[in-house]
């Protein structure tokens, strides 16, 4: 008998693991899948149709949408308030109603909320000041003065659109409706 060294460490298959096949092989980096405690089931992730990528969304019906009449309004008001209040009135009174209605002064008067558009989601307090104020204020501001007012003016007509979005709702995936609560 020729007994090399390799062959005498190697541990004999058992017909079972013979028919399973080889173990599966693990991508670099990753350990094995997280057991489940007991009492919960396994996640169930059902398989696509091969060559056909599921994509679910729930996106708000234009229906819902607010267009071009009620933002002017609620920016009337909001200028209003603003103008009373001397602006320090009005800034406290939108953080407070940024949190609560998601939504501004003059919207939350109006009966308005923004609103995610792919879920319908009111959107948080930090969603709303990278909104209305990161892109709103710095962004829609600064792209105005360089194109010489073409971006409000484009601003201004995407609201009457079949999306009923401004520019800012494009770019934060919002758009404004009625609450109904």
């Amino acid at each position: 008998m020729n007994m090399d060294k390799a062959s005498t460490e190697a541990p004999a298959q058992t017909t079972a693991e013979a028919a399973a096949g080889p173990a599966p092989t693990q991508a670099p980096g990753f350990g094995p899948a997280p057991s489940v405690p007991a009492g919960y089931a396994a996640p169930v992730v059902p398989a696509p149709a091969p060559g056909y990528t599921v994509l679910v969304t729930q996106t708000v019906p234009k229906e819902l949408r607010v267009g071009g009449g009620p933002r002017f309004l609620a920016y009337l008001l909001n200028l209003l308030l603003m103008i009373v209040t001397l602006g320090i009135g009005w800034l406290i009174w939108a953080m407070i109603t940024w949190s609560t209605d998601s939504a501004n002064p003059g919207q939350k008067l109006m009966g308005l909320s923004v609103v995610k558009k792919d879920t319908g989601v009111r959107m948080t307090w930090g969603e709303l000041f990278v909104r209305n104020f990161l892109l709103g204020g710095v962004v829609l501001g600064f792209l105005s003065g360089i194109t010489l007012s073409i971006v409000a003016w484009v601003n201004l007509f995407k609201i009457f659109g079949s999306e009923k979005q401004t520019l800012v709702d494009s770019m934060a995936g919002s758009v404004l409706v009625r609450r109904t609560v």
